[in-house]
């Protein structure tokens, strides 16, 4: 399954990278920090699936999701946030067709068994 990282966190990038190129059946295919360089990534490579930080800088995931569905893709995605999701966000996140929400102050395993499930269903 071909994967696009967007996250703003250099860190937090090379933890979901590095433990992405672990993953059985899961392909990076790049990564990103801000809105206008995901959109282009997105749109150019064509994944299945993104993990999308919310709050990027700069910039904004749902407008990068947004962007993304009027160029006509998609993909699948799952957002990943530190910051409280309120109905408000899960609401406009399912219009833009948002899989899942995970808190990454929880640890990465709850989104990476989602990951682990789209590539078995893949």
């Amino acid at each position: 399954m071909n994967i696009v990282v967007v996250e703003d966190s250099p860190v937090m990038q090379r933890v979901l990278l590095n433990t992405l190129a672990e993953l059985p059946g899961a392909k990076v295919v790049g990564a990103a920090r801000g809105e206008a360089e995901a959109v282009a990534l997105i749109v150019r490579e064509r994944p299945h699936l993104v993990l999308l930080d919310l709050f990027l800088s700069p910039g904004h995931g749902f407008k990068v999701l947004k962007d993304v569905r009027e160029a006509g893709l998609m993909c699948k995605v799952l957002v990943m946030t530190n910051e409280l999701i309120h109905e408000g966000y899960r609401h406009r996140g399912a219009e833009l067709g948002v899989l899942a929400f995970h808190d990454k102050g929880a640890g990465l395993g709850p989104l990476l068994a989602d990951v682990e499930r789209m590539i078995a269903g893949a």
